[in-house]
């Protein structure tokens, strides 16, 4: 049985191993609180940056309600219990973007990043130093440049890397219906005019599947790797399928953040993979089978003639061969 949070709190040391697992957010968190305000539209919660966009976002939960208690008194005054997890998925998805691997929060070891993705525990930073600039240069947006984000929940990473690339272009593909719902909120909102969002769940084909949903990002198509609390009917759509529809002559960023479907998605994307070479980012520390996901894909790609970078807790970084030939 799960004790409740107030005889959790009673036990001698309990809320400092939480302050130490939680350093680092909390030291991102005081940075960014004094830039924010918080309102709500209907019962949709919101924060706003100062001179930024606003993000449109899930009330805070049970498991980050309990959080909050935990690191009342070591967080900024000011924060509304309610809007505790949009303050981490503002830090999570916009200010340090799954895209953009080359940023990453200093000063922390992993864990000290409770509460911070996989992705951010396992970025450029962490690779070895003779890759680091050429990954670096290679990940970071260019004006002009076409992105598929697969996996794009809330579209805050969207919110953030829209306008660096210009006059390029981002398809932002979310299966849960709830997360597309707020995902296009947030675009119409911001005046996004460089997204597309489609209310669509990356695969190898077209087809309708059944998606395990539960809280905020917990959705996948893979329940060997997350049993929902409830299921919705998705359609789906291949990343060539989606290079045709769009009519595509060039595809700079793929991201796959896909809780276990990332090796359908990448069988998807033989054409794209083959003739648009781009780089690639996904998540690959979920097991399917007994085998790690960065594993499967990374022996999916090499034959495209990619090299695959893997960090050390799974995270996936690929270049096309032709750009990444000189690395050692």
């Amino acid at each position: 049985m799960k004790l409740p949070i107030e005889l959790k709190m009673l036990v001698p040391g309990y809320r400092a191993r939480w302050r130490r697992s939680y350093a680092c957010m909390l030291a991102e968190i005081a940075k960014l609180a004094p830039q924010l305000r918080y309102g709500q539209d209907g019962n949709v919660p919101w924060i706003e940056l100062k001179d930024g966009p606003r993000f449109h976002g899930f009330a805070t939960e049970k498991d980050n309600r309990e959080v909050f208690r935990l690191l009342r008194g070591d967080l900024p005054a000011g924060i509304p219990e309610t809007h505790f997890r949009l303050v981490k998925d503002c830090l999570n998805r916009y200010i340090f973007p799954h895209m953009r691997p080359d940023l990453k929060p200093p000063g922390h070891p992993a864990d000290a990043m409770f509460g911070f993705h996989g992705q951010h525990k396992d970025a450029i930073a962490d690779q070895p130093e003779t890759v680091r600039a050429v990954l670096a240069d290679a990940f970071r947006p260019k004006p002009g440049e076409i992105f598929v984000d697969c996996g794009a929940f809330l579209g805050f990473g969207e919110l953030r890397i829209a306008p660096e690339i210009g006059g390029g272009h981002i398809y932002a593909i979310e299966a849960s219906s709830a997360c597309h719902a707020l995902l296009q909120r947030n675009l119409n909102y911001n005046k996004i005019a460089n997204v597309t969002a489609l209310h669509r769940a990356a695969w190898k084909e077209a087809t309708e599947l059944e998606l395990e949903t539960s809280v905020a990002q917990g959705n996948t198509l893979i329940e060997e790797v997350h049993k929902g609390t409830a299921k919705e009917r998705v359609r789906t759509v291949s990343v060539d399928g989606l290079v045709e529809e769009f009519g595509l002559s060039r595809l700079d960023m793929l991201s796959l953040t896909l809780n276990g479907a990332e090796v359908e998605a990448i069988d998807g994307a033989a054409r794209a993979l083959r003739e648009l070479r781009p780089r690639i980012r996904l998540a690959g520390w979920y097991s399917r089978g007994g085998t790690k996901i960065w594993q499967l894909t990374k022996a999916q790609l090499e034959p495209y003639g990619y090299r695959v970078f893997v960090g050390p807790r799974g995270n996936v970084m690929a270049l096309p061969q032709e750009r990444a030939a000189h690395l050692s």
